[in-house]
């Protein structure tokens, strides 16, 4: 069945080749009581009955550290989201393995997400950039602060001073854009939204003339020369950073600080 439901995701390889391993992620909510069990969760819609019934086999056992607020522990609700892989075994089948989960993860509001103006003379230049922005939101899901954590340009820049002026611009105007945007909270601790802290990167690049004739859906790779990495200084020490943190794109959104501890280290488990 499981094999089945990996065809359907893409053309399998011949047997004289080796078998692909399929990657996917998977949403959902999840609620715990005040024991830290699984009251119950949601999978969004998209996967194949066969993935939602191995997740929801996994799911049910997970453990929680129970939450606590103002000294008693409370039912508490967020978003999930988790990366699975479909690996290949010897008799020609596939078997889920779970390779990370994140908790807490707000919503994007459409209505409050102005992109940042590119610098101009960068523009003209050629230049581009990923900033990865570290927000602190409040309950509402107003952005309270905003550090730019690092800035990775383009392009391999000789002089050292001018590649530190140009991160310095594409980290202004992306810190100068997010100050104005708004999420969706996700996370409810007794039913009250809880704020947080929250990673967003911001991709600057400009049209490839090369990529103009192919699909738009195409993928396309880019690469960047990492900047120094400033830790945002409201970060607490044990805050959990997501395990994917280097690979988040464009329109990504990971939670630094969710209220959600599991017992138990999930990630790498077959399913």
């Amino acid at each position: 069945m499981l094999a089945i439901a990996m065809m359907c995701l893409g053309p399998v390889a011949a047997k004289e080749k080796p078998a692909p391993v399929y990657e996917l992620q998977a949403t959902g909510t999840i609620e715990i009581g005040p024991d830290g069990q699984v009251a119950e969760y949601h999978l969004d819609k998209g996967q194949p009955a066969v993935i939602e019934n191995a997740l929801g086999r996994s799911i049910a056992q997970w453990r929680f550290e129970p939450i606590v607020v103002d000294g008693k522990p409370v039912i508490a609700k967020t978003r999930m989201r988790l990366s699975l892989e479909a690996l290949p075994t010897p008799d020609e089948d596939y078997q889920l393995r779970l390779a990370g989960v994140w908790f807490g993860e707000p919503g994007r509001d459409v209505h409050h997400m102005a992109p940042p103006r590119y610098p101009e003379g960068l523009a003209r230049a050629g230049i581009g950039a990923k900033a990865v922005l570290v927000l602190r939101l409040d309950a509402d899901g107003s952005v309270q602060q905003v550090h730019a954590e690092q800035v990775s340009l383009d392009q391999d820049i000789r002089s050292s001073s001018q590649a530190e002026r140009w991160r310095d611009l594409f980290a202004r105007a992306s810190v100068s854009a997010a100050r104005q945007w708004k999420f969706d909270i996700s996370e409810r601790l007794a039913g009250e939204p809880i704020g947080t802290s929250i990673k967003v990167p911001v991709e600057f690049f400009l049209d490839d003339p090369v990529a103009r004739g192919k699909d738009p859906g195409a993928n396309q790779w880019r690469s960047y020369i990492p900047g120094p990495l400033v830790r945002a200084p409201w970060l607490k020490d044990t805050a959990v950073a997501p395990q994917d943190t280097d690979q988040l794109k464009d329109g990504d959104v990971r939670s630094l600080a969710s209220q959600f501890k599991l017992k138990d280290d999930v990630v790498g488990s077959m399913l």
